[in-house]
């Protein structure tokens, strides 16, 4: 496969892509197809390559929502095949993630990819999260943002922003249909409120994703 410029400039919100974040991009997506011989990360369809480039075009269309106001913490649940965390991480190096993955095999290929691609900015943690229960090796209330790609249900997802997110922190979750009345009244529960959101369908036709982002109240 080869990753186009334009769609991803168009997927990111930006103008100009420069040689070091293509080339670290393409290099990416070769890993996870390469590893998805052996590892389901994104799909055993014929149509890989494409799924591949999908998901990598999804995971940098957040960036346009994610502010530059100084060093932030970042904890990626759920990491799988490294999207969101690590398409963002190639263009925010100025962003600290922790990837948390609970799948040995899948921990391995992160930290590899890390290692491979040289991204000082991530590491990855091999551990199982419950959303009810202390980590042994993630902090409560540290993180600025948490993702959660696909791996939990809205409640879930705002129970885990409520554990690892410091008042004033962000969760960004994918969801494919807009926040209905039930679960707008779940951010008051688990104290949060809504921040901001992106329909995803007019920079990548036939991606019937919203990504919403909502704040922890101080």
């Amino acid at each position: 496969m080869k990753l186009v410029p334009d769609l991803i400039c168009k997927a990111a919100g930006i103008q100009h892509i420069d040689a070091k974040e293509l080339t670290l991009s393409q290099r990416f997506c070769e890993a996870v197809l390469e590893a998805n011989r052996k590892i389901n990360l994104v799909s055993r369809a014929a149509e890989t390559a494409q799924t591949v480039e999908r998901q990598f075009l999804l995971s940098i269309a957040a960036l346009e929502l994610i502010p530059r106001d100084g060093e932030l913490r970042w904890l990626d649940i759920g990491s799988g095949g490294g999207f969101p965390a690590i398409p963002l991480a190639i263009f925010r190096p100025d962003i600290s993630f922790v990837l948390v993955e609970s799948i040995a095999k899948k921990a391995f290929f992160l930290e590899r990819t890390i290692e491979t691609l040289r991204l000082p900015n991530v590491r990855v943690t091999q551990e199982r999260l419950d959303h009810r229960r202390r980590a042994i090796s993630v902090p409560e209330g540290a993180f600025d943002w948490v993702s959660v790609k696909a791996v939990a249900e809205w409640e879930i997802s705002l129970e885990w922003g409520s554990m690892y997110l410091r008042p004033g922190g962000c969760l960004l979750t994918y969801k494919p249909i807009l926040i209905r009345a039930a679960e707008s009244r779940m951010l008051e529960k688990h104290n949060f409120k809504m921040l901001s959101s992106m329909a995803l369908t007019d920079r990548l036709p036939e991606a019937e994703l919203h990504i919403f982002i909502v704040r922890k109240n101080d």
